[in-house]
């Protein structure tokens, strides 16, 4: 495993765990020690002999990259695990001009890659654990753009033609944050919720069938039926979460509403929608018409633009519709 796959696997938590000890693997360590990285916070690292972990680097002790090099994998108690993270983290968001940064790209490559493997663990369970685990992540894209003004044109293009499913949501929440931006939504607070919004949007999905979700055809009216069901599903998942906005749970309810009233789950109309439940409702459609499907192949930025004026003007918001065409540096008149 390579430095950056370690930074995402501990980031993103995705790791064995045993017997109350979590397995780290040992490049996060070896692969980019210099005198530029933060200091390794005071963990004791373990190796198994049989079913008992023993002590190999106490926690207070400094660790030895040629004697770690000895093993492919290290051990830590579970309880450390989030200190190791926020290790993780500091590296991931080292600002760019500091010695020793990620390049902007990279950055932002690892944190798409991160919030990716976190939703694939959300769509197979949609646990509280794992939903906070998602506020994390969109957390870090938010403070990078916070930090650096223009790494919005980075995470555009990151967003872009993607396989489906995860990488929809991950498209659909980045799209969110640049466009709340767009519209003068600056609060950090408010990004993150919006960024939820979008990272959360299909849920609900989870709850219908598999065969209704990967159908590569039209669906039927009772399919349709049941996939009307996926934001009242999504809102039960997450509207118990004390991590999760207000305003968060209401985009994931309502984020198939439109102007006119024909939406679902409650017709609503465009003057009774909270502005992100209309932004997250334009990021999805324009993620998804820029996304490989199974039905359908991707269209550029320009013919999805053209595509939602033309056919989609009853589903979305006017003026907010011209800012997200901005975004793309477009003009569609």
């Amino acid at each position: 495993m390579t430095y950056t796959e370690a930074l995402e696997a501990v980031y993103a938590d995705r790791l064995n765990r045993k017997q109350g000890y979590v397995e780290i693997p040992i490049s996060l360590f070896i692969d980019k020690v210099d005198v530029n990285m933060p200091s390794i916070p005071e963990i004791a690292f373990y190796q198994f002999k049989g079913e008992k972990a023993e002590v190999i680097k106490p926690a207070t002790q400094a660790y030895s990259p040629l004697a770690l090099s000895l093993h492919e994998t290290i051990w830590i108690k579970a309880e450390d695990l989030e200190l190791l993270r926020r290790f993780v983290e500091s590296v991931i968001l080292k600002p760019s001009d500091s010695a020793g940064a990620f390049p902007s790209e990279k950055r932002m490559e690892i944190l798409r890659r991160s919030a990716i493997m976190i939703m694939d663990d959300l769509f197979i369970e949609p646990s509280p654990e794992n939903i906070n685990k998602s506020v994390k992540v969109v957390r870090s894209f938010v403070y990078v753009m916070m930090k650096e003004p223009k790494a919005y044109l980075l995470l555009i293009k990151l967003s872009s033609h993607d396989p489906y499913t995860l990488q929809h949501s991950v498209g659909t929440a980045v799209n969110a944050i640049i466009l709340a931006k767009k519209l003068g939504i600056t609060a950090e607070n408010e990004l993150l919720d919006i960024g939820m919004a979008g990272l959360l949007h299909d849920i609900g999905k989870v709850r219908i069938k598999k065969e209704i979700i990967n159908k590569a055809g039209p669906l039927n009216e009772q399919e349709w039926e049941e996939m009307r069901q996926h934001s009242k599903e999504g809102y039960e998942i997450v509207k118990d979460n004390p991590n999760l906005s207000e305003r968060t749970k209401k985009a994931i309810l309502e984020h198939h509403e439109d102007k006119v009233g024909t939406g679902y789950p409650n017709g609503l109309k465009l003057e009774q929608l909270d502005v992100f439940s209309k932004i997250v409702s334009i990021c999805d459609i324009f993620n998804a018409l820029t996304t490989d499907r199974t039905y359908a192949k991707a269209r550029t930025a320009f013919e999805a633009f053209q595509f939602m004026r033309d056919k989609l003007g009853h589903k979305i918001d006017d003026d907010i519709f011209k800012q997200l065409v901005l975004v793309y540096g477009g003009k569609i008149d």
